[in-house]
């Protein structure tokens, strides 16, 4: 079974405070016995008007109020308290007689949470103290709770950004280096060997060389791969060649691989565009590709 947050005896504690507002000495002193005899911590006031400016000054965990007063009665007092975003929150227990329904009703609209029914039983003042006290707390604690894992979100959340924007600065970072050493490093020789004097079948393969290079230094096998992922090695060699017109022939022979297999890759190669069924040039497609 799993262990509550918070129980009622858990949140209760020596400091608690309860407001006693009632114009009758008899029922603050009998109210007052009771809950002092528990460890409670009691203030007391004859009238709304001193209450209200004692709550103000130093808000109590609970109120205890009579409906009945002259002057200013409960249902007024209740009424600005909820009224006060700085007391609004303080929950608020009606003294009611017996006979008094239609009061108590009015005393649940004008915000109270509960009633206490002259005459005064001890088990049922304590009770209901006790429980509205322990939710009281339990709601506060709950939104410190609540606002302090929103804090560490909001960090957690704070970091990642930050971590995807570093790893997205490397990529790019990577990105430019891989660049520059193909420019330097690769393409210079790739020139100097057209140079040579090459066959026909070699200047062609020199053509995919370049062709690929081109591709891998503008980004263009990203791009494509935005488009399909998962294209296999073979089916990327396929597309270049398709991409500069050659045909399944020429593709074949520089491959090394039968027509048959073209046709295969061709077919891939369109389902994995997205273009299977549809009368696109797949030849205009590669080259549209390179140049979004």
């Amino acid at each position: 079974m799993q262990t509550p947050l918070f129980t009622i005896d858990s949140l209760m504690t020596d400091e608690n405070v309860i407001m006693l507002i009632d114009d009758s000495p008899d029922s603050l002193k009998l109210l007052t016995d009771i809950l002092v005899a528990q460890g409670f911590t009691v203030r007391q006031a004859l009238s709304g008007s001193a209450a209200l400016s004692s709550i103000k000054h130093q808000p109590p965990d609970l109120i205890i109020l009579d409906i009945r007063m002259p002057e200013m009665d409960g249902l007024e007092v209740c009424t600005q308290l909820k009224d006060d975003s700085t007391t609004s929150e303080i929950p608020v227990i009606f003294i009611s007689g017996l006979e008094e329904s239609d009061e108590k009703v009015r005393a649940f609209e004008s915000g109270g949470v509960d009633y206490i029914t002259k005459p005064f039983h001890e088990d049922e003042v304590l009770a209901r103290v006790k429980i509205h006290i322990a939710m009281s707390k339990m709601k506060i604690n709950l939104e410190e709770l609540v606002h302090s894992r929103t804090i560490k979100l909001e960090e957690s959340n704070t970091a990642l950004k930050v971590l995807l924007e570093h790893r997205q600065a490397e990529r790019e970072k990577l990105e430019e280096s891989v660049i520059s050493h193909i420019n330097s490093l690769v393409v210079p020789y790739v020139k100097r060997l057209r140079e040579t004097g090459l066959e026909n079948k070699q200047t062609v393969l020199m053509d995919v060389i370049e062709s690929n290079l081109e591709e891998v230094t503008s980004q263009f096998s990203g791009k494509l791969y935005s488009k399909a992922e998962g294209l296999t090695r073979r089916e990327m060699e396929v597309a270049s060649l398709i991409k500069m017109g050659k045909t399944n022939m020429e593709i074949s022979d520089l491959l090394y691989i039968s027509e048959h297999a073209i046709s295969f890759h061709r077919q891939n190669l369109r389902k994995k565009l997205g273009l299977l069924g549809q009368k696109v040039n797949l030849v205009a497609y590669l080259n549209e590709i390179i140049l979004k």
